[in-house]
């Protein structure tokens, strides 16, 4: 199931890294023989990217950003869809990998990693 991005939490990606998912699996039997085949036909790819979100005040972007990840996307047991990263139109479904991190104090530079779905 996939969840809606936070309509007050921008979608301004930058400083993104693009890298493919392994997408073969290795299988090796008793005689000693190995197989390897693909998991899918088409191999997915990671995005890794960062967002800018002010921090001021009990109602900040950040902070709504935080209560959507913890409360609405499960702490990221659940996928959401955002702009496409790749082509830049419409919008694509993504899960995140692992949890965020965030730098900075009255500005945060939130960083994500998400994989395709």
């Amino acid at each position: 199931m996939a969840v809606a991005w936070h309509p007050d939490v921008n979608q301004k990606a930058y400083g993104m890294d693009t890298a493919p998912m392994e997408n073969v699996e290795r299988v090796e039997f008793e005689s000693g023989k190995a197989r390897t085949f693909l998991k899918n036909t088409a191999a997915k790819k990671t995005h890794s990217f960062m967002l800018k979100m002010e921090d001021v005040g009990d109602n900040s972007e950040y902070k709504k950003f935080v209560a959507w990840w913890e409360y609405t996307l499960l702490g990221g047991a659940l996928s959401f869809y955002f702009p496409d990263l790749i082509a830049h139109d419409g919008y694509t479904e993504y899960r995140p990998i692992g949890t965020y991190s965030a730098t900075g104090q009255k500005w945060k530079e939130v960083s994500i990693t998400v994989e395709e779905m």
